[in-house]
């Protein structure tokens, strides 16, 4: 059935999920107009889906992805720095973490290990460093 067809692409995602939004925002307020355009979109996405002209299709997510580089990489952004202090926490027992005094990229050495030769993976600057 869905040979020769666009199927659901990041565009048709995001715009059920915003429909799913409109949704809950039309039964919160009792609004009809919302409830319409709620509608609308999800008619549109469905339209996107099962769309054959996949060139035009694939022009406007790619349009769609253009727009929404800087919002996806700014969240990526988040995720990896919330990642990166729960790994912290989670490993603060066993490691001391600091940060490079040249590039300010996060390092790790063991506790207890006394004092360090401590070379940066990322810019290579070599330091000793006194672990407790």
């Amino acid at each position: 059935m869905m040979v020769g067809r666009n199927g659901a692409d990041q565009l048709s995602r995001a715009m059920m999920w915003l429909g799913i939004g409109l949704m809950v925002l039309a039964m919160i307020t009792s609004s009809y107009v919302v409830n319409l355009i709620a509608m609308a979109v999800y008619i549109l996405a469905i339209f996107r889906i099962f769309s054959r002209n996949t060139a035009k299709r694939g022009a406007e997510n790619r349009a769609y992805l253009a727009k929404t580089m800087q919002l996806r990489t700014k969240t990526a952004q988040i995720k990896k720095s919330i990642a990166h202090r729960r790994n912290r926490f989670k490993n603060r027992k066993q490691y001391r973490y600091f940060k490079c005094p040249s590039c300010k990229s996060w390092l790790r050495v063991p506790r207890g290990a006394g004092q360090v030769k401590v070379t940066c993976g990322k810019c290579g600057n070599k330091f000793s460093y006194i672990s407790r």
